[in-house]
């Protein structure tokens, strides 16, 4: 039996994507497109997990 994906995990996206381009700016010392940047891959890999996790729970 595969377990379903968690209903939340798409909402993680906007905090993690806040926290990402956080630490990118003030740690790594990027600017402001490499924040923007990091933003959006790391707000929207949560999204694309659980639609991953999603189709492949359907599939099988």
């Amino acid at each position: 039996m595969r377990m379903r994906p968690p209903t939340w995990l798409p909402y993680l996206g906007p905090p993690l994507a806040g926290l990402g381009a956080g630490s990118v700016g003030m740690w790594l010392g990027g600017g402001f497109w490499v924040s923007l940047i990091a933003a959006l891959v790391i707000g929207f890999a949560p999204i694309v997990v659980y639609y991953v996790w999603k189709r492949l729970h359907h599939r099988g």
